[in-house]
């Protein structure tokens, strides 16, 4: 596991960043606003920042 993860999502990939981050750390995220990064999962600007 690597404990500095972060994933940055849109709203469209929410779920997806939400249950790939549970499966790979195996804890809940901190879920914080964050609208000035690019989604991991397409080109979007982020909406939230997925972290320990």
């Amino acid at each position: 596991m690597n404990k500095d993860r972060v994933i940055y999502t849109c709203v469209e990939h929410i779920d997806m960043a939400l249950d790939d981050y549970v499966n790979e750390e195996e804890i809940s995220p901190t879920m914080e606003k964050c609208e000035d990064k690019i989604c991991n999962y397409c080109t979007n600007k982020s909406a939230y920042m997925l972290s320990k």
